[in-house]
């Protein structure tokens, strides 16, 4: 009984060492392959074959994928599909896969996962952000060349960026200023021509009614003296009569009967 016992144990523990291996396998087989096609995709790139070139990507990223449902939390996988994802340009994607990357624990690859966190970064228009990240990948390796030109490189295009920034904030903050300076001058313009216009309107009024005025007088002047006129004739008209009056009542002279002759 205890002999069967043993044979029994030794058939269980060989299956699941058998298993583990071939699990083990699997997973390595196809970690491989993964890595064998992102290397045709990069070597397809070089030689400007872009489609053949995102075949092979989505070939090297189903073979990580397959082997990540074996290992989900492999740092190596997580790097190997962010590297896929970054040649996708799928730069968020990456940047996910990349800090999951770095619970490993070789220093070397830690370096390697900063660096492509720096050119990931870069991409989306992170620069300080890549900036810390070539940082991070120098401190564990100083003699990393790449990501010195890389730092470096990313410095001056921020240092660019922020002096266009700042030129585009002076250009906006002059044109509102010349923008009032307008605004103020059309409005005192305005005030000036409005202040005009209402000079010349009580002006006009004024001239209106001193002419108004004039003519008023005028009219009054012409009335006094037509009733003078009119008093004037029947003066001389009674003049006229009195005169004639007068003359009728003057006895006439007559001359001596019988005079000498001459």
């Amino acid at each position: 009984m205890g002999l069967k016992k043993s044979y029994i144990l030794l058939i269980v523990m060989m299956a699941f060492l058998w298993a583990n291996l071939a699990w083990a396998d699997s997973f390595s087989s196809l970690n491989k392959k993964g890595n064998k096609a992102y290397q045709e995709a990069k070597e397809l790139l070089q030689k400007g074959k872009k489609n053949e070139a995102l075949e092979a990507y989505e070939r090297a990223l189903k073979y990580y994928r397959d082997a990540e449902i074996e290992k989900p939390e492999s740092p190596r996988l997580s790097y190997n599909i962010g590297n896929v994802n970054y040649q996708q340009e799928k730069y968020e994607d990456a940047l996910e896969k990349y800090y999951r990357a770095l619970s490993v624990d070789e220093p070397e690859n830690q370096a390697a996962t900063y660096y492509n966190m720096g050119n990931a970064l870069y991409r989306s228009g992170k620069y300080a952000e890549a900036i810390q990240a070539y940082q991070k990948c120098l401190d564990i390796n100083p003699n990393d060349e790449d990501a010195k030109y890389n730092l470096e490189f990313v410095r001056k295009k921020m240092k660019e960026m922020l002096d266009r920034e700042a030129q585009r904030q002076q250009n906006q903050q002059e044109q509102q200023q010349e923008q009032q300076k307008d605004q103020k001058s059309q409005e005192q313009e305005q005030s000036q021509q409005q202040e005009q216009k209402q000079q010349q309107q009580a002006q006009s009024q004024e001239e209106q009614e001193k002419q108004q005025q004039k003519q008023e007088q005028v009219q009054t002047k012409e009335g006094m003296t037509k009733e003078d006129a009119e008093r004037i004739l029947n003066a001389l008209k009674d003049d006229e009569r009195e005169i004639q009056k007068k003359r009728k009542r003057v006895p006439q002279t007559s001359g001596r009967k019988g005079g000498k002759d001459w």
